[in-house]
């Protein structure tokens, strides 16, 4: 089942895939050596970029923040941020958010900035990376970069989230009581830096190695399928992006006009009136491209909505074609099983009457499988306690009832694809006529067979126990051999008799389930609306 897992989650490298470290220590215990491991690698990078941040920050801050192009090459190198923004896409958020919230709360302490501020400031910069998690979370683009495209996306979201962390730099102002030059220095160099690192440093590591780790942590981890897109998560990212740069905007504006209101306290009147005017006109511009951003937030979650309805009524009319088709293939095969059944009460001849009772219960199990479907609203999968029953219902009562053999089922509640119940209840058909036929060839009356059908999330396992020995599976070139053994092959199993007692032998097999196809399992927009 693992390698099935691997070889799913390879096709669609490249995608966002967290791997949250509840998930692993749920899954596989904290004394795990492969989570143990990897605690060890990230506990290392903490450590460096807590060692980076007493190293790296320059003691000559003050002339440093004067210094625009100064903060945007200490930015662009900063260890600490350039650490938990890969951590953030190879692992998952938390890995990230902690080294990264830490070391920026260890430089605000470091420079003397009060505990609520540094509190805050911790979380204006790590801003950037929840920018990260909830567009890439919400979008099925590669983190890879494996395309212009991806390349394109990753640039754009990579700017806002570089917006969003800039916002540290006005806390940073205010406590460190700077000046309006200064501020607005500071602040256009913080997202500068940060949006260069992002795309000169962490873009080539991500296309260079970013497919090697997936594939790494395919390897050594069932690494947990990414929930579906959800509206909320839509919706989340829409309004997040849009929130961020509206704040962009409206301190670029902020910051500008304090900055001309410092510049005229020094300037002659008739110049200052010119320059009142010019800033008048730079805030009507930054008014116009809040609403311009505000409608087209508006009109992206219409759009969502739209989209949404949309699916709906495809997915409501797909799934009534679909009933209609499995209601019809299930009258047919009821048809034809009312003709066999009309033959078998013209024919006095045993022999024939057995092959038909074979014929009648190979198509009752298979037109029981598209009753189910068209009966339940999940068109993909077959509740499979109901469909076993059936099954062994009517076994018994084309040979049980003839042949002596009695049945005591106990199956668990699950579901399987419609393939895989076609095929495992034509299997558990052959098996149970072949035991029937064994238990009265051998004179065995009232013989009592026990079946036990457990689903697990991955597995099913089957297992008949109490058939009397000898018992011999059909002969390979008989037409109940040849089908038990393509049975078999199609579910990639096999089937072991293990011997229970000297009187009794019990049968048993076990195969992986499959997923229902992508057409079925992919989003259901009236389940997230």
């Amino acid at each position: 089942m693992k390698e099935e897992r691997g070889s799913m989650s390879a096709e669609n490298t490249g995608h966002w895939r967290p791997l949250p470290l509840g998930y692993l220590l749920e899954e596989y215990g904290l004394f795990n050596k492969k989570v143990a491991l990897l605690l060890v690698l990230w506990l290392v990078l903490f450590v460096l970029s807590f060692i980076s941040v007493i190293y790296w920050i320059p003691q000559d801050w003050d002339t440093l923040a004067n210094t625009s192009q100064a903060i945007s090459l200490f930015l662009l190198f900063y260890p600490p941020l350039l650490i938990s923004n890969l951590l953030l896409f190879w692992l998952g958020f938390e890995w990230g958010f902690i080294p990264a919230y830490l070391s920026t709360f260890m430089v605000a302490l470091a420079f003397n900035m009060p505990t609520q501020w540094s509190i805050l400031f911790g979380i204006a910069v790590v801003l950037g990376m929840a920018i990260f998690a909830v567009v890439y979370y919400s979008t099925h683009f590669h983190y890879t970069l494996d395309s212009v495209t991806h390349l394109a996306f990753f640039v754009g979201v990579a700017l806002v989230a570089s917006m969003a962390s800039s916002l540290g730099s006005l806390i940073w102002s205010h406590v460190q009581s700077l000046t309006i030059e200064e501020t607005l220095i500071a602040w256009q160099s913080w997202w500068t830096g940060t949006f260069l690192q992002l795309i000169f440093i962490n873009a080539p590591i991500l296309f260079l190695v970013g497919d090697r780790i997936e594939r790494v942590k395919d390897k050594y981890f069932d690494v947990p399928d990414r929930p579906e897109i959800s509206l909320g998560w839509v919706y989340s990212a829409i309004i997040s992006v849009v929130t961020v740069l509206v704040i962009f905007i409206l301190s670029a504006e902020q910051l500008g006009t304090l900055r001309i209101e410092e510049a005229l306290r020094n300037t002659s009147s008739s110049l200052a009136n010119e320059i009142l005017s010019a800033s008048q006109t730079f805030e009507l511009t930054a008014w116009i491209a809040i609403v311009i951003l505000l409608a087209a937030g508006l009109g992206g979650i219409r759009l969502v909505e739209g989209w949404n309805k949309t699916l709906k009524d495809q997915v409501r009319i797909k799934r009534a074609l679909i009933a209609e088709i499995h209601h019809r293939v299930k009258n047919n095969m009821q048809l034809v099983s009312g003709l066999i059944e009309l033959q078998l009460q013209n024919s006095d001849n045993q022999v024939v009457q057995k092959e038909l009772r074979k014929s009648h219960s190979r198509i009752y199990s298979m037109g029981k499988v598209h009753e189910q479907t068209y009966q339940h609203e999940d068109a993909a999968d077959v509740k499979m306690d109901v469909y076993v029953e059936s099954i062994v219902k009517q076994v018994q009562a084309n040979f049980g009832e003839i042949d002596g053999a009695r049945f005591k089922l106990v199956c668990s509640s699950f579901k399987l694809t419609i393939s895989q119940a076609v095929t495992f209840g034509l299997l558990l058909n052959e098996l149970l006529t072949l035991i029937c036929r064994h238990e009265y060839s051998h004179a065995n009356k009232d013989t009592e067979i026990s079946i036990s059908v457990e689903g697990t999330e991955n597995q099913v396992r089957t297992k008949f126990q109490g058939i009397s020995k000898p018992f011999e599976i059909a002969v390979a070139d008989s037409l109940d051999g040849t089908l038990i053994r393509k049975l078999t092959k199609q579910l990639n199993t096999e089937l072991h008799r293990i011997e229970d007692q000297e009187e009794v032998i019990n049968l048993e097999f076990t195969f992986d389930k499959k997923d229902s196809p992508s057409y079925f399992n992919s989003w259901n927009p009236a389940n997230n609306s």
